[in-house]
């Protein structure tokens, strides 16, 4: 795989993970108020997150060994 191919595979996951996570967000105001879905919409929310952050830290760890 070509060094854009992955940049642009890259740039796509980092994108439906922002967009799961804008979801997850909204479903604040329109989901089930049980307090367990709210927390495991948290630990949703913060894993999201997570994966964000390591998937961009890895790219750039990536950037510098080239």
């Amino acid at each position: 795989m070509s060094d854009r191919e992955n940049e642009v595979l890259i740039d796509q996951r980092a994108n439906a993970i922002r967009i799961a996570l804008q979801r997850i967000v909204l479903l604040r105001e329109t989901g089930p108020k049980s307090a367990a879905w709210q927390r495991a919409r948290i630990k949703t929310m913060w894993r999201l997150q997570q994966q964000l952050t390591a998937d961009t830290k890895q790219h750039q760890a990536n950037d510098n060994d080239e």
